[in-house]
């Protein structure tokens, strides 16, 4: 998983994400690194940065940016 989330660093992404009491969520985040283990992101829900396990993101989803 590490080496598809590389390709996201500095750019914002939708997860969804199995959290500790086994609820999925679905977060907005931008990656700010991306290692073996976890993924360190700004969460644009909780509004700072936060810690996400690879083993527990369950999909990726592209957020596509409007340009004017």
């Amino acid at each position: 998983m590490e080496q598809g989330l590389q390709q996201f660093v500095g750019s914002p992404i939708e997860i969804i994400y199995l959290e500790e009491d086994n609820r999925t969520i679905q977060r907005r985040i931008d990656i700010l690194t991306a290692g073996a283990q976890c993924v360190y992101a700004y969460c644009f829900t909780r509004r700072e940065p936060e810690l996400f396990r690879n083993r527990d993101i369950l999909a990726v989803l592209p957020v596509e940016t409007r340009s004017h």
